[in-house]
C-alpha cells in the first residue's frame, strides 16, 4: 500500500496525507463508500478526484445545495417526450446517481450535508443494496465499481446539517485537518514554482495565523497563501518584506476567504492588516534570536512561573491525560487554580484545541464556561471565542435536518423540475399543433414562512451553568428556525428584546448575547409575552408562534393570560428554575390561552431537546 500512496502522490501532485490516502485505499479496496469531513480548503476534493484517477474509473461530480431535488440526483423525465410517448426509458433523463451505477464509476458529492434529507435518503439503496427504483420504468441496478466518496463540512458551519444516521452507517469516515506548515509550503512552492523560502514561509504563516486570530471565525486555506506568493512575485523580483506589498497582497488573498466574528469592532482591512504586521515582526525578530517583543527566546520555557499548588497540578494532570471531566470538577472545587492555570498562554491554547476536540463535548462546555469569571478580558475572550463555536457545533448536532412545511407553487418548465400538472399542461397546449416547452406547468415546493419568537425567563434563578444550557438553548432555536424570521426576548423585571425580529445577526453573535446574561430580579410574564408580541407583529404577512420558557411563577406585572390569548400561537415549556417546580397551573393556562402545547422539562439539561420536540 506504501507504493500505490507514493505513486498517488507523485502522479497526482498530492503533498503529504499519508495517513489520509492509506485510509481511503484500503477502502477502496474493501468496496466501502467514504464520507470526508474537513473545512473548506483541506484538499477534499482534490484526494477525492486523485483516487478516482489512480482507479481508472468515470467520475460524476453533484455539488450540493438545499434546492438539489432527488430528481436531479436520480433523473427526471422530459415533459414533452412524456407527453408525446408516455413514460418510457427513451423520456427519462439520467441523473449522476443512475449514471455512476450503471457504469459502474465513482459517484462524488461535494457537501453532502448540505442537501435535503429527502435527497440524501435516495442514496441509502443505491449504497446498501447497489439499486435504485426509478417509478414506472424499472430498478437500476450497480455494476461492480460503483462507490459514494462524499464530503461534508464540520456541522457548525451555517447550512448545514446532521446526516441521518441511517446515511452515516454506510460510510467510512476519514478527516482531514489543515497540514503542516512545511507540507503547505510544499504546496505553495508546487502550485507557484516560487523558489524563495522567504516568500513561502511569509505567506503561509499569514494563511495560518487567520486560524487562530479571535477576530476571525473562518481562517483561510492553503490558497490564500497561493494567491499572496503569485501576487508577492510579480510585485517583487526579489525576496522581500516590504510591509505595504504584503500588505496589499494579503488584504487581495484573504478578503474574499475569510469570515469575521460578528462580535468584532474592527473592519477586515485592520486585522489582516495586524496579522501581517504580526508575522513580519516575528520573522524579523526570529533572524536576531529574539522574540517580536525583543526578549531572548527561551525554548520549551513557560512564560511564567506557575504556582505549584495540588488543584494546578491535578488539573495539568487530567487534562494530559484527556481527562476534561475530571478537570472541570477540580477546577469548580478550586476557582483560583482557573485563572492560575488559563493565564499562561501556552498552556491555555493547548487547553482550548483539547476542549474543542473533545468528545463527549459536554465537559469541555463546562471547563471553559466556568474558566470566564476568572480570566483577564484578553484571556476571557479567547476562551468564550472557543466556547461560542463549541455551543454551535453541539446545537447543530441536536437539530439535525429538521422537516420543514411546504407549500405548492406553479413554476415555468426547467431541467430539473420532475413534478408537472398534467391537466394546466394540456389545457395550455389546445388548439396547438405542436409542442412548446413553455406550455409546461411544473410544480415546486417552497418553504412555508413563519416567524418565531423564543422568549427566556431570565430572573433570578438563571444562575451559573444554567445560562451555558440556555445559551446551547439558543442556538438549538436558531438552527431550528435557520431559514425563518425570529426574536428572541429576555426577562426578569422587564423585558428586553435580545434579538429584535427584523435584525440581522448571526447564531454567534446571539450566543455571544446569551452568554454575557445578568440574570437576577422578579418575573413579569405579561411585560415578556407582550414585547414578544410587539415583535411578531412587525411581520404581520407571516403566520407567528411564541416558544416561552418559564417556571410560571408570576412575581411582578399583571395577569399574562390576556396576552397570551392574543397570539396566533404560543407554545410554553415549563422548566424548574427554582425551589417547587414553579406553577404548573399558570403555564397550562397560558398555553391554552394561546392555542399552543404545553411541556414540562424535569431536568434543566433536557431544555435544549424540548425546544424541538414541541414542534414534532
Amino acid at each position: 500500500m506504501q507504493k500505490e500512496i507514493e505513486a498517488i502522490q507523485q502522479k497526482y501532485k498530492i503533498v503529504g496525507r499519508e495517513e489520509e490516502l492509506g485510509k481511503a485505499l484500503a477502502a477502496i479496496s474493501a468496496s466501502k463508500h467514504i464520507l470526508f469531513e474537513g473545512t473548506v480548503g483541506v484538499g477534499k476534493t482534490v484526494v477525492a478526484t486523485a483516487l478516482a484517477k489512480y482507479f481508472e474509473r468515470n467520475f460524476f461530480r453533484v455539488d450540493g445545495d438545499e434546492r438539489y431535488t432527488e430528481y436531479k440526483l436520480t433523473g427526471w423525465f422530459d415533459p414533452a417526450l412524456v407527453v408525446a410517448k408516455g413514460y418510457t426509458r427513451e423520456a427519462f433523463i439520467p441523473g449522476p446517481l443512475t449514471q455512476a451505477m450503471t457504469e459502474g464509476s465513482f459517484l462524488f458529492i461535494n457537501e453532502l450535508n448540505r442537501m435535503p434529507e429527502g435527497t440524501q435518503n435516495v442514496l441509502l439503496p443505491a449504497m446498501d443494496e447497489g439499486q435504485v427504483m426509478i417509478p414506472k420504468i424499472a430498478e437500476v441496478r450497480a455494476k461492480p465499481g460503483f462507490l459514494v466518496i462524499a464530503t461534508q463540512n464540520p456541522e457548525e458551519f451555517v447550512g448545514t446539517s446532521r446526516l441521518s444516521e441511517a446515511l452515516r452507517d454506510r460510510f467510512v469516515w476519514i478527516r482531514l485537518d489543515y497540514q503542516t506548515e512545511t507540507e503547505e509550503q510544499e504546496i505553495v512552492r508546487k502550485e507557484t514554482g516560487c523558489g524563495s523560502d522567504e516568500i513561502l514561509e511569509t505567506a503561509v504563516k499569514i494563511a495560518r495565523k487567520t486560524r487562530g486570530d479571535p477576530d476571525i471565525r473562518h481562517g483561510a486555506s492553503v490558497r490564500a497563501a497561493i494567491d499572496m506568493t503569485h501576487l508577492i512575485q510579480r510585485w517583487s523580483k526579489s525576496e522581500t518584506k516590504n510591509p505595504d506589498l504584503w500588505i496589499k497582497a494579503a488584504i487581495m488573498a484573504l478578503a474574499t476567504r475569510v469570515e469575521l466574528q460578528d462580535r468584532t469592532s474592527r473592519k477586515l482591512d485592520e486585522v489582516i492588516r495586524n496579522i501581517v504586521k504580526s508575522v513580519l515582526g516575528e520573522s524579523s525578530a526570529d533572524s536576531f534570536g529574539e522574540t517580536s517583543t525583543g526578549s531572548k527566546k527561551t525554548s520549551g520555557a513557560r512564560s511564567r512561573d506557575f504556582s505549584t499548588s495540588n488543584a494546578t497540578r491535578e488539573v495539568r494532570a487530567a487534562l494530559e491525560e484527556g481527562n476534561l471531566s475530571m478537570a472541570v470538577r477540580i477546577l469548580q472545587q478550586n476557582s483560583q487554580s482557573i485563572s492560575e492555570i488559563l493565564l499562561d498562554e501556552e498552556l491555555s491554547k493547548s487547553i482550548m484545541k483539547i476542549a474543542e476536540r473533545s468528545e463527549p463535548r459536554w465537559p469541555a462546555l463546562q471547563l471553559l464556561h466556568t474558566a470566564l469569571a476568572g480570566l483577564d478580558p484578553k484571556r476571557r475572550q479567547i476562551a468564550k471565542s472557543v466556547l461560542n463555536r463549541m455551543i454551535r457545533r453541539v446545537a447543530a448536532q441536536i437539530v439535525g435536518r429538521g422537516i420543514h412545511p411546504t407549500v405548492r407553487v406553479d413554476a415555468p418548465f426547467r431541467p430539473g423540475l420532475e413534478e408537472f400538472d398534467l391537466e394546466e399542461t394540456l389545457e395550455n397546449r389546445l388548439g396547438k399543433n405542436f409542442f412548446d416547452y413553455h406550455d409546461i406547468v411544473c410544480v415546486e415546493r417552497h418553504p412555508r414562512k413563519k416567524a418565531y419568537s423564543l422568549i427566556l425567563d431570565a430572573s433570578n434563578s438563571m444562575q451559573a451553568e444554567k445560562i451555558l444550557i440556555a445559551a446551547l438553548t439558543v442556538g438549538v432555536f436558531a438552527y431550528k428556525f435557520l431559514d425563518s424570521q425570529y426574536s428572541v426576548i429576555t426577562f426578569k423585571d422587564c423585558a428586553h428584546s435580545l434579538k429584535p425580529i427584523e435584525e440581522e445577526l448571526g447564531i454567534e453573535g446571539l450566543i455571544d448575547r446569551i452568554l454575557d446574561l445578568q440574570p437576577g430580579g422578579s418575573t413579569n410574564i405579561q411585560e415578556a409575552l407582550q414585547k414578544s408580541l410587539e415583535e411578531l407583529e412587525k411581520l404581520r404577512k407571516l403566520e407567528g408562534t411564541g416558544i416561552l420558557i418559564t417556571d410560571g411563577w408570576v412575581t411582578k406585572g399583571g395577569d399574562p393570560i390576556q396576552v397570551a390569548a392574543k397570539y396566533p400561537m404560543l407554545h410554553v415549556i415549563q422548566v424548574p428554575f427554582g425551589v417547587g417546580g414553579g406553577d404548573s397551573k399558570m403555564c397550562t393556562d397560558l398555553a391554552a390561552a394561546g392555542r399552543g402545547r404545553y411541556s414540562y422539562v424535569r431536568e434543566f439539561y433536557q431544555l435544549p431537546q424540548a425546544i424541538l420536540n414541541i414542534f414534532k
